[in-house]
């Protein structure tokens, strides 16, 4: 047994001291090095985010480190995380502008992010330095766009011809250079090449079955890409790819058995699971979509693009909130996706906060420019909330920077059309269709613009060359109606559609639009067979069921209405119309408790539907139910449609009814401004007029209220209020 005396714990004491004074005092360099060094062996190990941890760690101490930048950019572009690679590749290349492996990867960050112009440059340098570089080589053929950039990337490859035509990588740049310059036999020749140069190449395999799928030859794509699918592993990119041509080519059962087979052998394979979840999205089979993203957030609750298929889904189902949580949650993640900001707002639209819709769709677009549907998008947004100029204005610039870009040109001409400058709405439809001549929707847009112009012989000639391509088309053969019904001739508006009813084997919608002409015709008989038979071929046609409980109210069979949209609510459960007339109908028939059911229901569905808002409102005030709830209903309804005049009438009410005469009259007075001819609010007015003892306006409202030529229910009160003022 080892014994210790008081001075040698003591001096053990003292040496532990000084080890750790030593420790705590290592300098910076030494630091830097310990952490450069564990940088390295994770690097080499592939540990790609241990190892980034060291080199930031490495970088707090000396900021400029090249070689921390560098293996930083590597390590994010090594784990596929090329947004995060992006600026320190970029930072490397300017430290060492002449580091290939640096200039090559950042160049294909770049072609990812569809700027090709910024990656040339760089491949060019590497080639300035090894003309012989084959990676650098492909790169600049996948960059080449303009005429001239393809021409010398074609001569650049012919001259390296004798070092790699062997390689079928070396042939696939060859056919894709081809398809660039439009000639098709020898793209075709240059992937077959490459497919026997290497048989078992699945990206050569991949690349001849693109190319027969651009040249519509279906069934040998399909045979290439199953070629590549089985010299590749389970959960291979060759094998979504056969599921992604089975979607394109509108194959979804067989796009599901191939994802299915590749979930059953490996069930943690998340990018198989997300396209079901994506593919029973577009089916409309939510709960299937949410169970098959159920393995996805099992292996990672985080995962960003399953949180995006979710909240689509919540915005499908109208789950307004649930989808705009995930799609936050998942711009706390990644707070540059601009798919995020998208997707946000279209949330913030489907909850009708327009402006906040379009701040997320500028910041998508600030983030990336070349975002094509979001800027569309919020085009749209500028359209419809009155600003067509600044709609114009970015499309304008759209349509210069990407000419070949097909839908700018459609919404510019619907936004000309909407400033009433429909000479320039034809000519931007006419490059509209000019950009796929044998699109029917482009012969139909110039003859809208054609009729916007006056010219309507002109715009008939081009609805029947649209339905010519295509028969029973609805729009088209609508607005032939509406220019026969303008002539006095609604026989022939209905002979026409009756023809087209014959031409199409999908004549639901035209059975709806043959309803409608015998509508205006005063023919509800025929009205009702016409609707009744579109919704025996397709029950999801809402407007029909609609048009029938019209039909029925007007017939005063409220309880046949009630049934019909009782129907409709059932097939669309998120549909508005439906609900709203149910509404109005149980009001008709006395029961309030039914008619506040059903705007309460369209409430749950969209919480700022200012009609619901405004007749729910109504009906709590006037039914002794909860006041507190009308006013803040109304007041709801009025900040969302501030100018509809039946919503200034009802809060104006409510505030009556509460003592708040001078707020009253105000909106008394701006509602019978817009509508003077309703007795309803002439007799409100007529009332706040007497609270604030303006006798002489008292009298002129209800002397209007009064004399109205049609009955309201305040008829006998207006009587006796105007008698008691006089």
């Amino acid at each position: 047994m080892v014994r210790f005396t008081a001075l040698s714990t003591l001096a053990l004491a003292v040496f532990a001291s000084l080890l750790l004074g030593a420790g705590c005092s290592r300098s910076p360099e030494a630091k830097k090095a310990q952490h450069l060094e564990r940088g390295e062996k994770f690097f080499a190990r592939k540990e790609y985010k241990e190892a980034v941890i060291e080199y930031r760690n490495v970088l707090a101490l000396e900021p400029a480190n090249e070689l921390a930048i560098r293996r930083i950019g590597l390590a994010h572009y090594q784990a596929g995380e090329l947004q995060e690679a992006f600026p320190y590749l970029r930072k490397a290349a300017e430290l060492n502008p002449k580091n290939e492996d640096v200039n090559l990867k950042l160049a294909t960050v770049y072609l990812v992010g569809r700027r090709p112009d910024d990656a040339r440059p760089l491949v060019a340098s590497v080639l300035a330095q090894d003309g012989a570089n084959f990676d650098a080589l492909m790169l600049l053929a996948e960059s080449a766009s303009k005429p001239e950039d393809i021409d010398a990337a074609l001569l650049k490859l012919e001259n390296a011809r004798p070092q790699f035509q062997d390689r079928a990588q070396y042939h696939i740049a060859l056919g894709a250079l081809f398809l660039k310059k439009r000639d098709a036999a020898k793209a075709e020749q240059a992937f077959r090449e490459a497919v026997a140069r290497d048989p078992k190449s699945v990206q050569a395999h991949s690349a001849l079955a693109q190319y027969y799928a651009l040249v519509g030859n279906l069934p040998r794509a399909e045979e290439e890409l199953k070629a590549a699918a089985d010299l590749s592993p389970n959960g291979s990119p060759a094998r979504m790819q056969l599921a992604e041509f089975y979607v394109r080519t509108g194959k979804r059962d067989a796009a599901k058995a191939q994802l299915t087979d590749i979930t059953t052998k490996d069930k943690e394979y998340l990018p198989a699971w997300r396209r079901l979840a994506e593919i029973t999205l577009a089916e409309g089979r939510y709960d299937e979509s949410l169970a098959n993203l159920a393995p996805v957030f099992k292996k990672n609750p985080s995962d960003i693009e399953g949180l995006l298929v979710r909240g689509r889904v919540h915005l499908a189902k109208h789950e307004t909130q649930e989808a705009i949580a995930d799609f936050q949650q998942v711009l706390k993640l990644e707070p540059k996706l601009p798919l995020a900001h998208q997707q946000l707002a279209l949330a913030h639209l489907q909850a009708n906060n327009l402006q906040q819709a379009k701040a997320e769709l500028s910041e998508a677009i600030k983030i990336s420019p070349q975002f094509v549907d979001a800027r569309l998008q919020l085009a749209q947004l500028n359209l419809q909330s009155g600003s067509p100029q600044l709609a114009v204005e970015d499309l304008e610039n759209l349509t210069r920077t990407m000419p070949q870009v097909r839908e700018p040109y459609r919404i510019l001409g619907m936004a000309y059309l909407s400033q009433k400058a429909p000479a320039k709405a034809t000519e931007t439809f006419r490059k509209f269709s000019a950009l796929a001549p044998r699109d029917p929707g482009g012969l139909y847009l110039i003859g809208v613009g054609l009729q916007a112009e006056g010219k309507v012989a002109e715009a008939r000639k081009q609805y029947e060359a649209t339905l010519a391509l295509a028969p029973g088309a609805l729009e088209p053969t609508a607005q032939l109606v509406n220019l026969k019904l303008a002539a006095k001739d609604p026989a022939g508006a209905v002979e026409l559609v009756n023809q087209q009813i014959a031409a199409t084997k999908a004549p639901a919608p035209l059975y709806e639009l043959l309803g409608n002409v015998y509508l205006v015709q005063n023919k509800p008989d025929d009205a009702e067979k016409a609707f009744s038979k579109a919704i025996e071929l397709e029950p999801r046609l809402v407007a029909s069921y609609t048009a029938l409980a019209t039909i029925y109210a007007r017939q005063k069979k409220l309880d046949e209405g009630i049934a019909k949209l009782e129907q409709a609510h059932k097939v669309a459960p998120t549909s508005l119309p439906p609900l709203m007339m149910l509404g109005l109908l149980q009001q008709q028939r006395g029961n309030v408790a039914k008619a506040q059911e059903a705007y309460t229901q369209a409430l749950a569905i969209n919480p700022r539907f200012a009609p619901a808002a405004n007749n729910l409102a109504w009906l709590y005030s006037e039914n002794n139910g909860d006041k507190e709830k009308a006013l803040q209903l109304a007041q709801m309804a009025k900040e969302v449609a501030p100018d509809d005049p039946s919503i200034s009438d009802t809060l104006g009410w409510i505030l009556y009814k509460r003592g708040v005469y001078q707020r009253a009259l105000a909106l008394f007075e701006e509602s019978a401004a817009k509508i003077p001819d309703n007795p309803t609010i002439q007799y409100h007015l007529g009332l706040a007029y007497a609270k604030v003892g303006n006798k002489d306006g008292a009298r002129k409202a209800l002397n209007a209220a009064t004399t109205a030529k049609r009955e309201f229910p305040e008829l006998a009160d207006a009587r006796r209020a105007l008698t008691q003022l006089n």
